[in-house]
């Protein structure tokens, strides 16, 4: 019971962890700067130490752990319409060394489109990340007003998405393609030929995971499914959304990435060329007070 951890964690106090221990690189990348970067823009407008916080789409919560143990974070309440955060303290124990999960953390598995608005007493914040490429397009407005009623007024609201669909490699399948805008160039059977045809190791810094429970051939059509149901949102109608729910922008920041190739000309006559370079979008966002 949540009551009884932060009981014994207030006798005892947290479990002790090393980051020394870590040997995965998907793990290090999302404790450290997943966090680090969600800490630095949520962080800058509030006191993460103070603060009742939502993370929405928590995934396996690896960037929520670290945001409690790198920078101090009270209160993380973590939803996620999969459980993939079920092997969080297995994970922890492998990475860090650390016996069991800090009691700020709190979880949550709820349905595609679920309204949490009245679930739970307002929060300070909300934050997520490269969650919402994967929300179905007719429900990403909802979604963003439901987390609207969710924030107390003046509360603030971090999203982030990388890579976004356009992107050279927006489709997320770039652990088995290297080859930029392929999911705009081939046909659904020859993309899906592509990665079935992959037999490399998957580098370590995109061997979520998933890969372990899946095995490969499984995990082949887990990610491509993943892909088939991007809502394939550009910057620009994220942006126009989330002022449609009522939030007011306080910081915006786009990432480009120039690929090596240069980008295909039949690409740029169907798409504007910034939308095929814009890799990934940074908001701040408040509800006003």
């Amino acid at each position: 019971m949540a009551w009884m951890d932060r009981l014994r964690e207030r006798i005892w106090g947290m479990a002790p962890w090393d980051a020394g221990k870590i040997s995965d690189e998907w793990f290090r990348i999302h404790f450290e700067y997943a966090a680090d970067v969600t800490h630095q823009w949520i962080g800058s407008v509030l006191d993460v130490k103070q603060s009742r916080l939502l993370q929405f789409g928590c995934g396996d919560s690896v960037t929520d752990l670290g945001i409690v143990l790198r920078h101090g974070a009270r209160s993380i309440h973590c939803v996620d319409v999969m459980q993939g955060y079920r092997k969080l303290p297995e994970v922890a124990l492998a990475q860090l060394g650390m016996a069991r999960l800090p009691a700020a953390l709190s979880y949550q598995t709820i349905q595609p489109g679920e309204v949490l608005a009245g679930q739970k007493p307002l929060y300070d914040g909300i934050m997520s990340w490269s969650v919402f490429e994967h929300v179905n397009r007719e429900q990403v407005l909802p979604i963003l007003r439901d987390l609207y009623q969710c924030l107390k007024p003046g509360g603030h609201f971090f999203l982030q998405i990388e890579p976004l669909y356009y992107s050279a490699y927006g489709s997320h399948l770039r652990r088995f393609s290297e080859v930029p805008w392929h999911h705009l160039l081939a046909s659904e059977d020859e993309l899906w030929a592509a990665v079935q045809a992959h037999r490399d190791a998957i580098k370590a810094d995109e061997a979520d995971l998933a890969l372990e429970d899946l095995g490969m051939e499984k995990y082949k059509r887990y990610i491509f499914d993943e892909y088939l149901a991007l809502n394939k949102l550009t910057a620009d109608e994220l942006v126009a959304l989330v002022k449609q729910a009522g939030f007011a922008i306080l910081r915006e920041k786009r990432g480009d990435t120039e690929p090596t190739a240069p980008i295909p000309e039949a690409l740029l006559q169907r798409y504007p060329r910034e939308v095929l370079v814009n890799n990934e979008i940074f908001l701040l966002m408040q509800r006003p007070a």
